[in-house]
């Protein structure tokens, strides 16, 4: 049985799982609902392992004083270990209520099974049920003790595409932290520095209307009022009307950072003799700087209690974070204030594809509530979350192939240069929220880091997932960064994918060799090969035509977790459309499959969209960004008309599915382009204007 990480750290069955005696199932996990679907699969699983409905389970997502601290839902780790660890809790929970059962049953645990929650002798009710007994079983033991997951075979709602839970409450308006209303409560918006090492020189001279105040903590400004409208509305004036003093700067472009001065080398891997071969291939690619890009803002409510004494008792936080349990830490260094006294609770937000400012606007609001003695409601506007939030970071990845005179690949090079992907706030070390810069006694934000090998950050993917002897992989952060880089969905891969795949179609070319034979030949796994070969039967002949172009992709994530292979169909003509996508995936178990389609589907639709149309606007050092119009995204008129197909193992373990496809997908999209165009790009994104240049 293959023991996760979050089940080591909170072994025992009652972290994970409680009974109610009115007949309910409480469910505990610190994996947080991001619009992925976990929380419905998560059910899943329970449901099949304590052998009860669906509606009779309740689940506690990221409550940092009920859930376990599992860390961050990052990675595709959600199910692999979160869901593997509820399912050891979940069967550890049934066996312990059998056990008991069949000792006042005077029988044998075997001859007991669960329907519903009632315990039954040979299929005959017995009168004993989870809610009859959740008071006289302890479930303060450990998990690994008792645990017996079912096998594949005798699953029945894991493994079936079960509808969303979420799907009717996101419908209804009452679903959303930014629905939240507690008693009392005001509305805060946040007056932000353009800068770091802006100062307000005139706020003293500002007059607020009035029933309006202004929360002051250093340069952190934020007016608050009852009324969401009138805040706003106040918030803009007087932001109009401040002078700010603002540092000198070195304008540097991102992508002119990349080929600037580097503050760190680092070779993550090395071959003990320089390779000979007959020849090299070389591909290169530059992605710029990118944006999250959801469609709502980041929210957060915050309320300071009050002890009796008149003094602050404790703070509650309501977050749509990725990792509360990381945020209370950062907010308790941040504030000065006990971190035993803090406690955040997860509520959906709008979604997220990595580290955003989910967790700064969560500092704000505290802020605000600490200033006013007030419950709080914070809300970034549009403006702020392209000119403050964080970034994915402009990358320049150049990969080298050695071939034989065969064509075979006997060396490969990887410079990857990025600065770190992740810059989340961790805690005393780095709490990283950004308005610790500009208070009274402010924090300068961490370097940030990238996770190491096999992991990786900038890197992720670097390793080529194909059967190479002699591999090298070098990851240099460049010195000037005029941005706050940090994670999102799949970190490096997106970039080292797209750019390890046009070096392949490269290498097959040089070779005289189809493209998909020459992959396959430089593949030994099995489950890699049948993914590449079942998306090339699925897309069936390939109809071309003048400025049509089809492209391929593949990769493991991480070389370890899910597998998809993807194919897209581009036509060219006044600009890049993709009309069709063909896509097999293997993620070992999937617990939803039409949940796991969708992750998939939903990163190959945010990869053509990356590939195509996204660009964060630097002037001057800055970001200029500001709203939709400067910052296109993929339309709905544009989505191409995607098939999607799951094969591989249903008894093997869950691999994880949400980042799998979108370094295939964008390598896919950027290969259709060099099909229909006979070039190479080396840049992203491929838009008009970018490919009139590049062709020039």
């Amino acid at each position: 049985m293959n023991v996760p990480p979050p089940i080591q750290s909170f072994p025992n069955i009652d972290q994970w799982v409680s009974f109610a005696q009115d007949g309910r199932v409480n469910l505990f996990s610190g994996r947080v609902e991001l619009g992925q679907g976990v929380r419905t699969a998560l059910l899943q699983i329970a449901a099949d392992e304590l052998d009860v409905e669906l509606d009779m389970l309740d689940l506690t997502q990221g409550h940092t004083d009920l859930s376990p601290a599992e860390g961050p839902t990052v990675g595709s780790l959600s199910i692999t270990f979160g869901g593997q660890s509820l399912r050891i809790a979940a069967s550890a929970a049934r066996m312990v209520m059998l056990k008991y059962a069949a000792e006042l049953l005077q029988s044998t645990r075997d001859e007991l099974t669960v329907k519903g929650g009632a315990i039954l002798r040979h299929g005959v009710e017995t009168g004993l049920s989870y809610a009859s007994l959740s008071s006289q079983v302890a479930l303060n033991v450990p998990a690994l003790d008792h645990a017996s997951p079912k096998p594949a075979a005798d699953r029945a709602i894991a493994g079936a595409s079960v509808a969303r839970v979420d799907l009717l409450s996101r419908l209804t308006g009452t679903y959303f932290l930014h629905d939240l209303t507690l008693d009392g409560m005001w509305h805060g918006r946040v007056i932000q520095p353009p800068t770091l090492g802006a100062i307000a020189r005139n706020i003293q001279d500002i007059t607020l209307e009035d029933g309006m105040e202004l929360v002051q903590n250093g340069q952190f400004l934020a007016v608050i009022g009852p009324d969401e409208y009138k805040t706003i509305t106040e918030c803009n004036r007087v932001a109009n009307l401040i002078d700010w003093d603002r540092p000198e700067t070195i304008p540097t472009h991102p992508i002119d950072g990349l080929d600037g001065l580097i503050s760190q080398t680092e070779t993550l891997y090395d071959y003990a003799e320089p390779v000979v071969g007959h020849r090299t291939i070389r591909a290169t690619l530059t992605k710029p700087t990118l944006a999250h890009a959801s469609i709502g803002p980041s929210c957060a409510v915050a309320q300071w209690s009050l002890s009796s004494s008149g003094q602050e008792d404790h703070l509650t936080v309501w977050a749509h974070s990725q990792n509360v349990f990381a945020l209370r830490l950062s907010l308790a260094e941040i504030l000065g204030f006990p971190a035993d006294r803090i406690t955040v609770i997860f509520a959906p937000g709008a979604g997220c594809y990595g580290h955003n400012s989910s967790d700064d606007v969560a500092l704000d609001a505290a802020l605000m509530a600490r200033g006013s003695h007030r419950p709080i409601r914070a809300l970034w506007q549009r403006q702020d979350e392209f000119l403050h939030a964080p970034l994915s970071p402009a990358m320049k990845t150049t990969m080298t192939a050695t071939l034989d005179e065969s064509g075979k690949i006997i060396g490969f090079d990887a410079m990857v240069i990025s600065p770190p992907h992740s810059t989340r706030p961790v805690g005393q070390e780095e709490p990283n929220l950004r308005a610790q810069q500009f208070m009274e006694n402010p924090i300068p934000m961490g370097p940030g880091n990238d996770a190491p090998q096999p992991q990786g950050g900038a890197d992720r993917n670097a390793v080529p997932g194909y059967n190479i002897p002699n591999v090298r992989v070098e990851r240099l952060r460049p010195k000037i960064v005029p941005y706050r880089p940090s994670a999102m969905r799949g970190l490096g891969a997106f970039t080292n994918v797209i750019a390890l795949e046009q070096l392949m179609e490269s290498c097959a070319e040089a070779a005289g060799q189809d493209s998909i034979v020459y992959r396959l030949a430089h593949l030994t796994d099995q489950r890699a090969i049948d993914v590449i070969r079942a998306v090339d039967a699925l897309t069936g002949p390939k109809q071309r035509t003048d400025g049509t172009g089809y492209g391929m992709g593949y990769a493991q994530y991480k070389n370890s977790a899910g597998y998809l292979a993807c194919i897209a169909r581009v036509e060219v003509t006044d600009e890049v459309r993709v009309t069709d996508v063909w896509a097999v995936g293997d993620v070992g178990e999937a617990i939803n499959p039409d949940g796991t389609i969708n992750q998939i589907e939903g990163g190959i639709i945010q990869a053509i969209s990356w590939a195509l149309k996204e660009d964060i606007a630097f002037a001057d050092g800055a970001v200029v960004t500001q709203s939709w119009d400067d910052y296109p995204i993929l339309k709905f008129s544009e989505v191409p008309h995607i098939t999607t197909k799951l094969i591989g193992p249903q008894d093997a373990p869950p691999l994880g599915a949400g980042e799998i496809s979108s370094g295939p997908a964008g390598a896919a999209v950027v290969n259709a382009v060099r099909d229909a165009l006979s070039f190479l790009p080396d840049r992203l994104p491929l838009s008009r204007s970018a490919l009139i240049s590049m062709l020039s």
